[in-house]
């Protein structure tokens, strides 16, 4: 992986010359009292003899950083968020994950290896792992995260993803393990690196339900207390199989407001954070902050809830994804960081197709599809059967996110489209979005996996994150079949072309229907206090510290 090094104010450590007095005497003449002795040679504090290396780590010190909400659960099987990953990230680690250039590394497994033809992979396990509670990984525990907590359909966030391939995982040995499949899985290694990350059986075993409220990972810190809405800390693991981090600990403080962010790193009472808006960050670099710009393995969208009136009606859907400017948001919002999307995947992706005709907004257009559709205009609002149309805005505190769903509500006003904006805390958001209560939504989606960057993975009918409820339409029922069969024939096709003109089908079925709208490509802005050094920054854009130092006063 590469690491980003960061310069800092570099302390010096001054070596205080003693000196021993030296006297001359004349050689003559002792007795003239005009002959004068030779002066003390004076220490000179601007040639130190042994000045400490301002590139040397030093050990102490507990790093600060801010992510914009509570994590959804503590154990990581449970998490179904990004924000999660984030606040986490410093106690659990996976099997293998991709580094900057999309490689595959490993972390705690050391070799693995397709067998059968796609039907099996086997992962040698890396030695002298220890969980946070003193036992050890091994082939063991590597089964029973996946039988116990992976393939738990009531409780697991990745069941869904797993069940329809996952056969079974076998002990080869003590410290290698197998993976059989149902069927070829062409992103199962895609996958293990965002589900891999292992937490130790024995506390599991032990702790029951309670477990979720002290978790047990490998990582180098260990938890010590979760405060919701205030912070989570985490405390130096000393057996860490990399050895024990610099750092005493880290604590992760839940702030979500972006402009209670900027004014903790300008006042120097937070070391990092997980993005700022692009507005702020010249404000920041005047106050001497170091800015991580990472284009993000994220895509951002307008969801729609497709089988809830008004927006189960395709015309409503087409009408909404005309009327929202984007370059007005992208400049207002984003300080012009974001490129537009076209079909909700980066025109670097293997499976980015130009093909796919992009959405512009067209407000003249948008009224003659809801005209033709029978949506009549009166006094500013349209409606139709006696019924308004008025739909639900919903949106998690983010400042970010309530502005843009200001825009965006004034923009549909403009075609007569009424609605109001409901605004929740990051869970309840969630729960909402997950129970279907809303119409339309700006939603941001992480492309951890190669495909997935193409949506498929909110629009497969059986996936946890089907927020779309496109299979309780009646009028879309075919449509979601079709969209299932693609999914997997995608899942099971090794050949990058032949799953890149899968997917353009897939991106046409979403043009169509306007099953989402694609929006843009954002930006991050990682904000890092110059005495923060040797951080590594995931090309998911996630902090990790395991050789992060501080320098001290």
């Amino acid at each position: 992986m590469n690491r980003i090094l960061r310069g800092g104010v570099w302390t010096w450590a001054l070596v205080i010359l003693l000196g021993l007095s030296m006297f001359a005497f004349a050689a003559c003449a002792p007795e003239d009292p005009e002959e004068p002795e030779d002066p003390e040679e004076p220490e000179d504090p601007e040639d130190p003899e042994d000045p400490v290396d301002p590139d040397e780590p030093v050990e102490g010190g507990v790093v600060s950083i801010a992510v914009g909400g509570d994590p959804d659960s503590l154990a990581y099987h449970m998490q179904s968020d990004w924000v999660s990953r984030q606040a986490l990230q410093p106690m659990y680690e996976p099997l293998i994950y991709y580094d900057d250039e999309e490689e595959l590394q490993g972390m705690l497994a050391v070799d693995w290896e397709e067998k059968d033809d796609g039907m099996a992979y086997v992962f040698e396990l890396r030695e002298g792992v220890k969980f946070h509670d003193g036992t050890e990984l091994d082939a063991e525990a590597v089964k029973f995260n996946f039988d116990e907590l992976i393939m738990d359909e009531e409780d697991s966030y990745h069941y869904d993803t797993f069940a329809p391939y996952l056969e079974d995982v076998e002990v080869v040995d003590d410290m290698k393990v197998q993976f059989n499949l149902k069927e070829p899985w062409a992103d199962f290694l895609g996958q293990m690196t965002w589900t891999s990350h292992m937490q130790s059986p024995t506390a599991i075993e032990e702790k029951g339900d309670d477990y979720p409220s002290s978790p047990v990972g490998t990582g180098p810190f260990q938890f010590d207390e979760f405060e919701p809405d205030s912070h989570i800390k985490f405390s130096r693991f000393a057996d860490h199989w990399e050895g024990g981090p610099y750092l005493d600990g880290v604590e992760v403080r839940i702030i979500p407001e972006a402009s209670t962010r900027v004014i903790e790193l300008e006042a120097g009472t937070l070391d990092m954070a997980y993005g700022v808006e692009a507005k702020d960050v010249p404000r920041l670099e005047g106050a001497g902050v170091v800015i991580e710009e990472r284009s993000t393995a994220t895509y951002q969208t307008v969801y729609k809830n497709l089988a809830k009136a008004p927006t189960d009606d395709v015309a409503v859907r087409k009408a909404i994804a005309r009327a929202i400017d984007r370059d007005v948001i992208i400049e207002q919002v984003l300080d012009g960081a974001a490129l537009k999307s076209r079909a909700g995947v980066p025109d670097l992706s293997p499976f980015y197709s130009d093909e796919v005709p992009m959405v512009e907004y067209d407000p003249d257009e948008a009224e003659a599809i809801l005209d033709e559709a029978g949506w009549e205009l009166d006094n500013g609002v349209r409606s139709k059967d006696g019924e308004k149309l008025e739909v639900t805005i919903l949106t998690s505190d983010s400042e970010e996110r309530v502005l843009i769903s200001e825009i965006m509500q004034e923009q549909l006003s403009h075609i007569g489209v009424e609605s109001e904006i409901h605004t929740l805390e990051w869970g309840a958001y969630l729960d909402a979005m997950l129970a279907g209560d809303y119409h339309i939504s700006y939603w941001s989606l992480a492309t951890y996996a190669h495909e997935l960057g193409t949506g498929t993975m909110n629009l497969r009918s059986d996936a946890h994150w089907n927020v779309s409820n496109i299979d309780d339409n009646p009028d879309l029922v075919e449509i979601s079949e079709e969209i299932d069969e693609i999914i997997k024939k995608v899942a099971v096709t090794p050949d990058v072309d032949e799953r890149a003109a899968l997917l353009e089908e897939f991106q046409m079925f979403v043009y169509e229907y306007q099953l989402f709208t694609p929006m843009w490509h954002v930006l991050s802005h990682n904000p890092v206090q110059p005495w923060v050094h040797d951080y590594e920054l995931y090309n998911y854009n996630i902090f990790w510290l395991r050789n992060a130092w501080v320098e001290q006063d």
